[in-house]
């Protein structure tokens, strides 16, 4: 075990901020590599995969390990472009802290927003790295105010930047700055400062604050204690700040101290290995684990054994035989647990807002009939990788289904399927993902009874409930008519029974109560009940009727406001709910609500209309109904539970394990 301390950090921000190479120059400043890596020249070590090398991107997080003043340092590097979110999801599980990367030339963009949303949600310590100020037209200053404002935060200088000569920036230490304490960044770093010390008040009011040694010390702890975010600016291109932000991480981020006497682990990411096979990338939150040990998957509810650990190394698996608390390693199992596992007996579970949640469908195709069966189990690899995927296969339609976050996302996939499987495969134009929700209240009545031995009768309530409420479920039959053990049966049922409505699109928003029913004490089983509930909960469906929920945007815009006009007209032809405008300067700040299915594309109109100047946020902001017709509804996908005959030839006896214990109310 290393006795040195370990502080696992994530390094995030908009894509082309220049975090990997940020990463990159951490790397040789530490003295972990020889020659620093270049996005550009396909070296980056975070940047494994052959696509993140021809793209310039990164696509899958990755961890690297290095020593600074002591003290081991985890760094994450996580993806930038919002197709890739649920991956920047599960390393924030895992992280005591950020390093957010801001361009000093384009300033605040629409994903800073989403992250910084994400960030103070999780109350991570925040290190703001502004990139790039070696780029001409520059203006750093306003950089440093427009986040403040645009953020909401209050940020402490932990350097200056001298960009006197553009030719030559430099970077001064807050101690040397007695000439520019009139600069906008300075003053406003004090002033934030004398708002959250009382004995710095004083001394501000009064105009003393020549002593810049200790105005710095006062800075630095009201970062650590949460009052402010620290702030430092450099270019990675030119190593500037890159000392300066080493410092910063062995000194203001905080060593985790939630650890337990028991092995505990995070499972934050899952890859496959040519030669290795699956690998499941973890981190220690408890005592020491080894090689053979046998630990529980929550996910799966069963004991797993760990074969082999491993630590990364510059990009190269180690094997080891023991992985202590705080540690990121890399483990191998002979069973399929998935990313956002916990592993071990303690509450490790991640309750947080996403940052983007997939309301886009695709279906994928195998351009050559040969190739069916193995892109389908290709498709199922990637949707282990990758759970939000949420990877369907519907063999009696010889249908294969994903869901994705955005068309970069399936530019990738598809990409992913020719280099390592030589699939070529066709991803249709995406649709949007529609809920359902009962029109009125209904019954639904089943009785599962033939062939013997059989018996389950039901009739269940169906209610519409308000939006967003989600599913509940109640029984009030009595004990004597369906036992208990029966009734859990019924329950661990719902989930699955309101995975395609009568319009083919999950159910949410609903009240089903178990109104009447009846077990026999010689024909009944658990599996009877859990064969019927989709019967019977269909049927009150379908007897109710079914309204469409669609997916909403909330939109955020700043752009000049020479264009507020066109714009404007581009939402009131989306049908956008608009607010009123609120001016700032020569821009204008515009936010409001539009339908996903009329704002999909419409970042690219955006970004020529602004010239790629302006910015455009959107988030998922829940669901609102919508009109049914004849496009938006899909037909239902595999043997519905309406075709009972047919439901119940297919199924009975063909429950899984599996399946019921993961569909749990």
């Amino acid at each position: 075990m290393s006795d040195k301390p370990v502080i696992t950090i994530g390094i995030l921000a908009h894509v082309d901020a220049g975090k990997t190479s940020i990463t990159e120059s951490l790397l040789h400043h530490a003295g972990a590599t020889k020659s620093m890596g270049s996005v550009d020249k396909g070296s980056a070590i975070t940047d494994g995969l052959t696509m993140e090398k021809t793209r310039g991107i990164s696509i899958k997080a990755s961890s690297v390990n290095f020593t600074w003043k002591d003290t081991l340092i985890q760094l994450v590097d996580t993806p930038g472009h919002i197709d890739f979110a649920a991956e920047v999801d599960r390393s924030l599980s895992i992280l005591d802290g950020v390093i957010l990367v801001i361009s000093a030339k384009e300033g605040i963009q629409a994903h800073t927003l989403n992250l910084w949303e994400s960030l103070r949600e999780r109350k991570l310590p925040v290190i703001v790295f502004f990139n790039k100020i070696d780029r001409a037209g520059v203006d750093i200053e306003q950089v440093f105010l427009d986040f403040e404002k645009d953020l909401g935060s209050k940020l402490f200088a932990l350097n200056y930047p001298d960009l006197s000569n553009p030719d030559n920036p430099k970077l001064l230490s807050i101690t040397d700055c007695g000439n520019h304490q009139d600069s906008p960044i300075l003053d406003t770093s004090m002033e934030n400062l004398a708002e959250c010390d009382e004995t710095f008040l004083e001394q501000y009011l009064e105009g003393e604050t020549s002593n810049l040694a200790q105005i710095l010390d006062k800075g630095i702890q009201s970062i650590k204690d949460g009052a402010l975010y620290g702030s430092l600016f450099g270019s990675a291109k030119l190593a500037l700040g890159i000392d300066n932000l080493l410092d910063s991480i062995s000194t203001i981020i905080p060593q985790s101290t939630n650890y337990h006497a028991t092995p505990a682990a995070k499972v934050f990411k899952v890859m496959f290995h040519d030669k290795k096979g699956r690998l499941a990338y973890i981190k220690s939150y408890g005592s020491v684990m080894k090689n053979k040990d046998v630990i529980r998957s929550q996910q799966l509810d069963k004991d797993i054994k760990i074969n082999q650990i491993f630590k990364l190394q510059l990009g190269e698996l180690i094997q080891v035989s023991e992985l202590y608390h705080g540690e990121i390693g890399v483990i191998t199992t002979s069973d399929i647990i998935l990313s956002g596992d916990s592993l071990g007996s303690e509450n490790l579970n991640d309750q947080y807002s996403k940052i983007s949640e997939a309301v886009l469908g695709v279906q994928v195709i195998a351009n050559e009939d040969k190739d069916y069966q193995k892109l389908g189990e290709a498709l199922d690899i990637l949707h282990v990788e990758d759970p939000t995927l949420d990877f369907k296969w519907f063999k009696n339609e010889r249908e294969f289904h994903l869901k994705i976050l955005g068309p970069i996302q399936t530019e990738v996939l598809k990409e992913n399927l020719i280099q390592r499987w030589d699939i070529e495969a066709t991803f249709q134009k995406p649709k949007v993902i529609y809920k359902e929700t009962p029109s009125k209240a209904a019954e639904g009545y089943v009785r599962y009874w033939m062939p013997k031995p059989c018996w389950a009768i039901m009739t269940f309530l169906i209610e519409p409930a308000p939006l967003g409420s989600g599913v509940t479920f109640t029984s009030k039959v009595r004990t004597s008519d369906i036992s208990n053990k029966y009734i859990n049966e019924v329950k661990r049922a719902i989930p699955w029974s309101l995975r395609q409505g009568i319009h083919g699109y999950e159910v949410t928003d609903l009240s089903i109560t178990l109104i009447e029913g009846s077990e026999h004490n010689v024909h009944s089983n658990p599996g009877d009940f859990l064969l019927a509930t989709p019967m019977g909960v269909l049927r009150g469906l379908e007897n109710a009727g079914s309204d469409l929920l669609e997916p909403m945007y909330a939109f955020e815009i700043k752009a000049n406001q020479d264009l507020l006009g066109p714009i404007s007209s581009d939402l009131n032809q989306m049908h956008a709910q608009i607010d009123a405008p609120v001016f700032d300067n020569d821009f204008f700040v515009l936010k409001g609500r539009v339908a996903v299915a009329a704002a999909m594309e419409y970042s690219i109109k955006f970004n020529a209309t602004t010239s790629g100047k302006g910015r455009l946020k959107l988030t998922l902001d829940g669901y609102q109904k919508t009109t049914t017709t004849d496009d938006k509804i899909r037909g239902y996908k595999g043997v519905s539970p309406l075709d009972e005959s047919q439901w119940i030839l297919h199924n009975r006896g063909a429950f899984k394990a599996d399946d019921r214990r993961s569909n749990t109310v």
